[in-house]
């Protein structure tokens, strides 16, 4: 039987209902649970008992560092600060009682890393293991350029002073027993945000940080987590306040087979949403935009001589959907960026945008697989739109908190109001193809428009700084960033494994109506 493909960072962890998991969404519950009985503030000390009952240890050294790491989680689920490192103590009633007004109170940074729980991983490193035979070629000694291989009581020894990582010694063991160690939360990080501070805890430079959370579900202890709205937003459902739901076409089969769009529905509104929007509607209203910024571009092309373009002139169309993507490409792209990525709000904006505009005092809460789009939600253009953002894995904690099971409910009213088109969005090059699709459709079926496309940040600069350099050919004029891998659907606030997602996305695509609902276009134009 041949060996298993080896999962990449991305992969390893998803889907798997690990404790970290566990610990992470049980947080989110007893939170949920505690704003949805009106507990009294006093009532937050007891969450970390909850969580971590016995008083012998579960999984790190003491019952009492395990509470004090979920303690830090407590705060940031109810959208607080965390406490200075060593400063660990109990949360204030009156801090509590701001939490729990149905407004948004959090501020950046959104992912934050408690340092009581990060375990110092060493940085990269080859390492000998005990696999080593010590053997008599012993080949590592004799490739190693810096002389960093020595034999020590029969076993090869790496000195890490000397090592420059070149990994030659590992491609000739002939046992495989010379391992490359990578720190997870920093090889997840596509910008090059996380690095160690002087005690060697993990530490995040704010000023690359675009808040993908990739790393927080590739820390292997949760010692990264992002600060949460769900204390607020339970809130508001149960105030006065007209709360609509808009959800990620990234939500079909996150909870489980036995559920459907029909039964999540049904779910929100027995939560107290006014209504449920599907955000691929306003996907199709960003196909639409992005089409004619193309169609634009395409006759801009057509009217000049053939040859490089001027210096300031536009030469792709960038999508606008993924924040993590287009801070990113702002921060090192920045002239780049600013001549091609798409002024088009996100579609989390435009669906917000198509709800307000019939009811201008709605409460909007944005679910998804992303934690980059509260970041989103501090811009000046975003926040008359978009009240709170909560993630997939955050509605899971709502249900549990409003004793709600989807998979028994009465179903809903299907969401039928997007094109297979804006629900192709959450799956990688999606967006390409359908605003390909729009600008065929308007330009005639044979047209010939080059495309390009990137899923993770690390793949998405790559692209950047080909097209930087002019070494696409034939150019694109369609370039499509994504953070996460496999596009949306591989967010970390996602429940499902990446390839279920994948399949379960394109499915539900692929019956809606591939042009845009008639009832819905003119709430588009």
């Amino acid at each position: 039987m041949p060996p298993l493909p080896v999962l990449n960072i991305f992969e390893k962890m998803r889907g798997i209902y690990s404790p970290v998991v566990n610990i992470r969404r049980h947080v989110l519950s007893e939170v949920g649970r505690m704003v949805v009985e009106g507990k009294p503030p006093s009532y937050i000390e007891q969450i970390p008992y909850h969580v971590i009952p016995s008083s012998l240890p579960t999984y790190r050294e003491s019952a009492f560092k395990e509470r004090a790491i979920v303690r830090e989680r407590v705060r940031l689920a109810f959208g607080m600060d965390l406490k200075e490192f060593g400063a660990h103590g109990p949360i204030h009633d009156e801090d509590v009682v701001l939490s729990l007004q149905p407004n948004k109170i959090i501020t950046r940074p959104i992912v934050n890393v408690i340092k009581i729980g990060c375990e110092r991983c060493p940085e990269d490193s080859y390492w000998v293991t005990d696999l080593c035979r010590g053997c008599i070629a012993h080949p590592c000694v004799s490739v190693c350029p810096k002389n960093a291989v020595s034999i020590i009581e029969g076993k090869s020894v790496i000195d890490q002073e000397k090592c420059i990582l070149c990994g030659k010694c590992a491609q000739v063991c002939p046992y495989n027993a010379i391992a490359y160690r990578e720190r997870p939360c920093a090889v997840a990080c596509g910008v090059n945000a996380i690095s160690s501070d002087a005690d060697g805890f993990a530490d995040i430079d704010y000023e690359k940080c675009v808040s993908c959370g990739l790393c927080i579900v590739s820390c292997p202890f949760g010692a990264i987590a992002e600060k949460s709205e769900i204390a607020q937003i339970i809130s508001a459902l149960k105030s006065e306040k007209s709360v609509y739901a808009e959800i990620a076409p990234a939500f079909v089969n996150q909870f489980g087979p036995l559920t459907s769009p029909e039964k999540i529905v049904a779910s929100l509104k027995q939560m107290g949403f006014k209504g449920v929007r599907e955000v691929a509607a306003g996907a199709d209203k960003v196909v639409l935009n992005e089409a004619q910024e193309l169609l634009e571009l395409i006759n801009q092309k057509k009217s000049t001589k053939k040859g490089s373009p001027a210096k300031g002139e536009r030469t792709f169309v960038g999508t606008s959907c993924c924040t993590a993507w287009t801070l990113a490409a702002q921060d090192h792209y920045p002239d780049l960026a600013r001549l091609n990525i798409s002024e088009s709000f996100a579609p989390m904006v435009e669906t917000a945008r198509l709800i307000k505009a019939k009811d201008p005092d709605a409460v909007v809460v944005f679910i998804g697989p992303c934690i980059a789009k509260k970041e989103e939600c501090f811009r000046e253009e975003v926040i008359p739109f978009v009240d709170f953002v909560m993630t997939f894995e955050e509605l899971a904690a709502l249900f549990q908190s409003f004793l709600i099971d989807p998979t028994k409910i009465e179903p809903d009213a299907d969401l039928s109001d997007a094109s297979t088109l804006g629900r192709g969005f959450p799956v990688a090059g999606g967006v390409a193809a359908a605003v390909k699709a729009q600008t065929c459709k308007l330009l005639g079926d044979n047209c010939e428009i080059p495309t390009q496309a990137a899923d993770t940040l690390k793949d998405c600069l790559a692209m950047l700084k080909d097209l930087s350099r002019n070494k696409f050919d034939p150019a694109p004029l369609i370039c499509e960033g994504m953070a996460c891998p496999f596009g949306c659907i591989g967010g970390p606030g996602s429940l499902s494994s990446l390839r279920r997602a994948k399949n379960a996305s394109k499915k539900y695509a692929k019956q809606a109506p591939f042009q845009f609902p008639s009832d819905h276009v003119a709430d588009l134009e």
